[in-house]
Parts: C-alpha cells; sequence; structure tokens
C-alpha cells in the first residue's frame, strides 16, 4: 500500500505481493486502471507491506491463485468500476466473470475478491456503510476519468454511471488493515474503518492505534536479502 499524490488528496494504491515458491521471484500484482491488471517484479520503495495474518499453507494457496487470475486475466482484463468482490472469478478458469454485480473492481476491491477467491473473506460486506459524500465526490471522479480514457466504452460508463452513490466504498487501507489483524475476521465496517485509519497513521510515520506495523518494502527486501 502507498500513498497517491498529496496526504490532503487522501489516496491510497492497494495490490498484492506474492512468490509461488521460495526460490521465485516476488511478484506485484494489482489493478491500476480499466484493463489495467499488472503483474510487477519490481516495486516503488514508496510502498509499505502489510504481513497478512494467513496460515503459511493458505497463503501458499492464495500465491497461486494470484498466479492464475494474473494469467487468467491478461488478455480480457478487469473492468475499473464499483461492482461486488463476491464472486468475481470463475472458480475454474480464475477469469473475472462480467455480469450485473461484477462491473469491475477497484484496485482495493481487487484485493479483496482475490482473498475471496481462496476462501479468505477479509470484509463482513453486510453492513457496511453507504458512500458518504466524500465517497460519492471520488466515484464521481473515477467516472469523469474514466470519459476521458481512450477505448471505454459506452455501455461501461453507462453502468459505473449508474453505480455512483449507490454502491459501497472500499478503501485500500481498510483492507489492508483487515489482512493485517488475525481475529475478528471477516472485519466489520467500523472496526475496518478504525484499521484504516491506523494503517493511514503508520503510513505518514504517525503513531497507530492499534498492534500492527507496516514494514517500507525496500528495507524488507534488504532483510530478506533481497534487495
Amino acid at each position: 500500500i502507498r500513498e497517491v499524490g498529496d496526504p490532503s488528496d487522501d489516496q491510497r494504491h492497494l495490490g498484492i505481493t506474492y512468490r509461488v515458491n521460495e526460490s521465485g521471484p516476488i511478484q506485484f500484482l494489482h489493478l491500476g486502471w480499466h484493463c489495467q491488471l499488472a503483474q510487477q517484479d519490481h516495486l516503488s520503495s514508496k510502498y509499505s507491506w502489510v504481513d497478512p495474518q494467513v496460515p503459511e499453507a493458505r497463503l501458499r494457496q492464495l500465491a497461486a491463485i494470484c498466479e492464475d487470475i494474473a494469467h487468467a486475466n491478461i488478455v480480457e482484463q478487469i473492468p475499473y468500476s464499483f461492482g461486488s468482490p463476491v464472486n468475481a472469478f470463475d472458480e475454474r478458469t480464475k477469469r473475472f466473470l462480467l455480469g450485473p454485480t461484477t462491473t469491475g473492481l477497484t484496485c482495493a476491491s481487487f484485493v479483496l475478491a482475490v482473498f475471496e477467491r481462496a476462501q479468505l473473506r477479509l470484509a463482513r460486506y453486510m453492513g457496511w456503510a453507504a458512500p458518504d459524500s466524500n465517497d460519492i465526490r471520488w466515484q464521481q471522479s473515477v467516472l469523469d476519468a474514466l470519459r476521458r480514457t481512450p477505448g471505454v466504452s459506452a455501455e461501461h460508463i453507462n453502468a459505473v454511471e449508474r453505480e455512483v452513490g449507490n454502491s459501497v466504498r472500499y478503501r485500500p487501507e481498510q483492507v489492508a488493515g483487515a489482512a493485517a489483524i488475525r481475529k475478528r475476521r471477516p472485519v466489520k465496517y467500523q472496526y475496518a474503518k478504525s484499521l484504516g485509519n491506523d494503517v493511514v497513521r503508520l503510513l505518514r510515520g504517525e503513531q497507530p492505534v492499534a498492534e500492527f506495523q507496516l514494514s517500507r518494502w525496500d528495507r524488507l527486501l534488504d532483510r530478506l536479502g533481497l534487495a
């Protein structure tokens, strides 16, 4: 996870780092923008890393699913919108399932969807807060950016337009916070909001309330002897 733009912009970006085996390369899988699913072997030092509190065997399963999703969606890609992260990927092929409720994903809901496919639910979707005025402004800004993006179909624009103000927002810091804790998952909204606030404090070098840590990505690689 990293800050995007100025702190006053209140924006973060999120993805998943993994490797399929201990001798293999570390990969960063993330949804950068509309139809821009990326698998990278280099990560900016501006990123920080959350150690998911998940048993090692399940993490290996998650890594394999990340690899399958990366390869399965290279051609058709994943749209950017505010769709549901539930049942977003086909169980067998790992392709994104475009449909009435899965119109696309954000960077945060993409991470939720990948964990979902591994049967590791991070968030309790029932009772998640409706979008507030800040969320709706952000959703509108995404819609405006999609309209300016070459190649985005009118059908997709119309679908996103219907979602603005009607779809919940999963913030990157809330998803990262949910992955960082060992208990109380899937996380309810209010707890996710509190955890997300702590993640932002840590990103900005401030003292968090909760007892978990972020690692600077460059320092983590150095500690692993991979810098």
